[in-house]
């Protein structure tokens, strides 16, 4: 496993991504660098553009934040129970500019009830932003919840940037 913290051109947030030669396993980010620097001898962070990967995570975040990428194109590992993948799957193909809410997920993936379980899995995304949790709302439209960095605040900030 491999880490990377960059910054993304005109944005204050740091990024790290943990990934391996082939998939994304995690995305993370914060104001501060250093919130993002975690002990461990078993990962590595790689600063430096030998990482096909890494390289490719951090160019289409720079895009999709200039408004120039609308979807991205990553190998992801996405892990957990077969629902876990299937909502957040079901996430994924929300369109760019776009929402939907928790029960319309739940109502896709063929569990009607379960919107509060949608809620839980996207709030455990670990790849925000790539998989766009942010584009998903309560049933009445509000922002709830965000499991990326910022809060509330930056999903609504992800939403506007998108309906530029």
């Amino acid at each position: 496993m491999n880490q990377k913290i960059f910054q993304v051109d005109n944005l204050h947030f740091y990024f790290k991504i943990t990934f391996n030669k082939n998939k994304l396993f995690e995305l993370k980010f914060s104001e501060r660098r250093k919130t993002l620097l975690e002990p461990q001898l078993s990962l590595k962070i790689d600063n430096s553009s030998k990482s096909a990967l890494g390289k490719e995570v951090q160019n289409q975040l720079n895009a999709y934040f200039k408004g120039k990428l609308k979807k991205f194109d990553l190998p992801l590992n996405i892990s957990g129970s077969d629902f876990t993948k299937n909502a957040l799957n079901e996430i994924q193909k929300i369109p760019f500019g776009k929402t939907s809410t928790y029960k319309k997920i739940a109502e896709k993936i063929k569990e009607p009830k379960s919107a509060r379980a949608v809620g839980r899995v996207s709030g455990a995304n670990k790849i925000p932003i790539i998989i766009p949790c942010h584009r998903v709302v309560g049933s009445s439209g509000e922002l709830v919840g965000y499991s990326g960095g910022g809060g509330l605040l930056f999903k609504s900030y992800l939403q506007l940037l998108e309906k530029k």
